[in-house]
């Protein structure tokens, strides 16, 4: 898949698509797509996009606006400490009175199991244009990409670039993978939790 941004491979849903036989081997993404996508869509809280191929839709991803907040918050705690909104303050010198940068979010991102571990990444590829994508004629404004990873996946995310956000985050991913060790091979104690993260677009912006 070409990652340019001239060309936009992806087709996006509309009231009448007709989804392709898909499953991503997580039943919650799997089910998304199917029964909630269209529903999301129509009430404006997100857009999806999808890739078809020999029949089947090889992967799909949802859009939503987002933003990294000081006073972010999960589960009734701060998201992250005030010395990492700091560290998010430097990246854009002067705004040092802004309590809140734009975002994207994915909210949901699943590849088809025939296209996982193909050789092709399909979803690093897909990672790659929607950076690019975010980067090139912006919209509006957008400075990180964010995510709530499934644990399963937080290895992915961090091969193509995301972080944390902050250290709350990743202490508890390094304690489920304490708890989980053989997770690779399908032994999961639990539900699977996430974890969020993101994507400093500026570091794709030269000086």
């Amino acid at each position: 898949m070409n990652t340019s941004t001239n060309e936009m491979p992806f087709k996006r849903l509309t009231p009448d698509s007709k989804i392709l036989p898909f499953d991503c081997g997580n039943p919650d993404l799997t089910d998304y797509l199917f029964s909630s996508a269209k529903a999301d869509m129509k009430k404006l809280l997100s857009v999806t996009y999808y890739l078809e191929a020999e029949g089947k839709t090889v992967l799909f991803f949802t859009l939503s606006n987002d933003k990294i907040a000081e006073i972010t918050q999960k589960g009734g705690e701060p998201l992250f400490s005030k010395s990492f909104f700091r560290k998010i303050k430097d990246k854009f010198g002067r705004a040092k009175h802004r309590s809140d940068y734009p975002a994207v979010k994915i909210g949901r991102f699943g590849v088809n199991t025939e296209y996982q571990a193909t050789g092709n990444h399909w979803g690093s590829k897909t990672l790659d244009f929607i950076k690019y994508w975010m980067i090139t004629n912006n919209k509006t404004g957008c400075c990180f990409i964010t995510v709530d990873a499934y644990a399963t996946a937080v290895g992915f995310y961090i091969n193509n670039g995301f972080k944390f956000l902050g250290e709350k985050e990743r202490k508890g991913y390094e304690t489920w993978r304490k708890e989980n060790p053989d997770f690779r091979n399908g032994n999961i104690n639990d539900d699977i939790p996430t974890f969020a993260m993101y994507f400093n677009l500026l570091s794709l912006i030269a000086d």
